[in-house]
């Protein structure tokens, strides 16, 4: 259908003054204010027939002046929904409202949206904000805000380049590994067909020897790229995305929205790392320039990405914004399922999503994939861990849990929530690192958590804010813990005791027989967590001076196993068989190389599928 075909399914009311695309979406702004609140009933049947979402945006003429519009918003919103900034996009006909509670603005079947909307002409957008703001949330937000005329150039570009048309009938397709393979780390994948060229993640690598992606392959031109789609925030899948923007790429990326912000976090954290070593992979300016070039999506939004290209994403279960990726290429053409990283079984998240109608070909996670990877259960990870903070009590000593921030802090913030008040025990918990900071960008999007903590929040008895969890976030504060008589549980970062405020704890406490390590999560090859967790007797740590010395471990060292974001080779199994779709091709990657290819092995004998996988540098054509 063109343009002018489309404009005559419109009602003769409609007062269209402008039509045009903003990414994926069809806009029509409006003179008419009957049309501006009730089109959309009006337009059911072409949306169903174009399936493309079609979005009415308020002209300049029928909107009320900013000054005059925020007056009676002020008057208009209710006071218990603690509003605070109140901003006008005028270039999107869009009014953004910062609030503690979102759901008293929307109303009940969104009245308090269609108040405003009747009262000043402008298109509500309700953002969640919370008490102890997300400084970054809070900075990319503002970004995205500064550059609403950029980003309205931008998405009007984007949306050009898609077009109402899909791409030819008949077509290759083919997908490079560039990074990811026979290993975990450094997660990249190109994929081409003969109109569009897209990556999937582009993460840094965990050893210290193979770090970038494959981004220098002969197929790869960052000038021909067209859209970027990060699965989830963990740096060996987001962390390289800036170095893109760096030199040159212009493009989208696309995510959900908190993964824009924990990838921003966590990147901006690696360039000051970075910094200090003098070996930064890219300035902080390219990290603006990602979050103003991003599009977010939630779950189950259909969204095409280049002419020949559909996207949507579903829950993998494995960090929050954790998306798995289907790909639905031509029409009817080809159906590619990225899972990135998933989870069957968790505490802060609904299982992957499994309820996918057609895949032809799947890539998918290996980490846990060998014929040792059991996982206990969540009950057995429980009393494990309760047990060994009694036994820690015993002695008088402290836990102290290294962690990484995202994901798995959270993780043992609400199993704690849950076996200390049952087992009636009054210990501090404290929490070093960036952890409160990705604790808040939690609080901020409680959608994006299982229903069962959605439900619990969104009646405020959110499990994050006990009493019981205190921020520590000074070099004093720190040493106030250390020091500090009776027993207590300290959660710190990094969780591979790589860097970070855990070697400040280890260096005054690893020496000592009544506190406790306690490991809760994956360990790579050659970091130090990993030599500990292994049984290293004596582990160099810097001392004050500046001097390596190598202290005795004492201390108690345990691991506490089935805390995990990633599914064991159990839960890859359950995945597979309640996945509705029955892929023709299954690909592994993101797992050590033995792992990845025993479960490749396993999977093709018991499902009766085409399995490999792949070496980095290699190209699969599909079709």
């Amino acid at each position: 259908m063109d343009k002018k075909e489309f404009m005559e399914f419109l009602p003769p009311n409609s007062m269209i003054t402008k039509f045009i695309f903003e990414g994926a979406d069809i806009v029509l702004y409006t003179k008419s204010k009957n049309f501006f609140l009730e089109g959309g009933t009006q337009l059911k049947e072409l949306i169903s027939r174009i399936r493309k979402r079609i979005i009415i945006m308020p002209d300049e003429l029928i909107m009320v002046p900013e000054i005059k519009a925020k007056e009676m918003l002020l008057k208009i919103l209710p006071k218990d929904a603690l509003v605070g900034d109140i901003l006008f996009e005028p270039e999107f006909g869009r009014v953004i409202i910062r609030s503690q509670k979102p759901g008293l603005i929307i109303g009940k079947s969104g009245e308090g949206f269609k108040k405003i909307k009747k009262e000043i002409f402008w298109m509500p957008c309700v953002q969640r904000i919370t008490k102890d703001a997300s400084a970054v949330v809070n900075r990319a937000r503002d970004i995205v805000h500064e550059e609403a005329k950029y980003r309205y150039k931008f998405l009007n570009e984007i949306g050009s380049k898609i077009q109402l048309n899909k791409g030819p009938k008949k077509e290759w397709v083919r997908l490079s590994f560039l990074g990811g393979s026979r290993e975990v780390g450094r997660s990249c994948l190109f994929l081409q067909t003969k109109e569009s060229r897209i990556l999937f993640d582009c993460g840094v690598g965990q050893s210290t020897t193979e770090v970038n992606p494959f981004i220098d392959a002969p197929e790869f031109d960052i000038d021909t790229l067209d859209a970027v789609i990060v699965s989830h925030a963990h740096i060996d899948h987001s962390g390289f995305v800036p170095y893109l923007y760096e030199y040159g790429y212009k493009g989208p990326v696309y995510s959900t929205l908190p993964t824009r912000d924990i990838m921003t976090l966590l990147q901006l954290d690696m360039f000051e790392i970075q910094k200090k070593e003098g070996t930064p992979f890219y300035s902080t300016k390219s990290i603006r320039e990602q979050i103003k070039h991003s599009i977010t999506l939630d779950y189950n939004e259909v969204c095409d990405i280049t002419g020949d290209m559909r996207i949507v994403f579903q829950n993998a279960g494995h960090i929050l914004g954790s998306s798995q990726t289907h790909v639905h290429i031509g029409e009817g053409l080809y159906n590619i399922l990225y899972t990135g990283d998933i989870n069957m079984r968790s505490w802060l998240f609904d299982p992957a999503y499994t309820d996918f109608n057609r895949v032809e070909t799947m890539i998918s996670e290996s980490t846990y994939g060998g014929t040792q990877d059991v996982t206990p259960s969540k009950e057995e990870a429980e009393a494990n861990l309760l047990n060994i903070i009694k036994e820690t009590i015993k002695k008088k000593g402290k836990l102290v849990i290294p962690s990484f921030a995202v994901g798995r802090a959270q993780e043992i913030m609400i199993i704690l929530t849950k076996i200390l008040a049952k087992s009636k025990l009054n210990i501090p918990v404290y929490l070093d690192g960036m952890i409160w900071d990705v604790t808040k960008i939690h609080i901020t999007y409680p959608e994006f958590l299982s229903k069962k903590l959605q439900s619990s929040m969104f009646k405020n008895k959110t499990p994050f804010e006990e009493d019981m969890f205190r921020k520590v976030q000074t070099k004093d504060q720190r040493e106030d813990v250390i020091n500090e008589n009776g027993s207590s549980i300290i959660i710190a970062t990094s969780g591979m005791i790589n860097g970070g405020p855990i070697l400040e704890y280890l260096k005054n406490m690893i020496g000592e027989k009544k506190h406790t390590l306690a490991f809760v999560g994956y360990q790579a090859e050659g970091t130090l967590g990993n030599k500990i967790q292994s049984g290293l007797k004596e582990i160099p740590l810097e001392s004050r001076g500046g001097e390596i010395k190598y202290t005795p471990v004492k201390m108690d060292v345990v691991t506490i196993r089935g805390i995990s974001g990633h599914a064991d080779r159990a839960g890859i199994c359950n995945y597979l068989s309640k996945l509705n779709a029955n892929p023709k091709k299954i690909l592994f990657n993101h797992g050590e190389r033995g792992k990845s290819i025993n479960l490749s092995s396993f999977v093709h004998k018991e499902y009766n599928v085409e399995t490999s996988v792949p070496k980095n540098l290699d190209a699969v054509r599909l079709i």
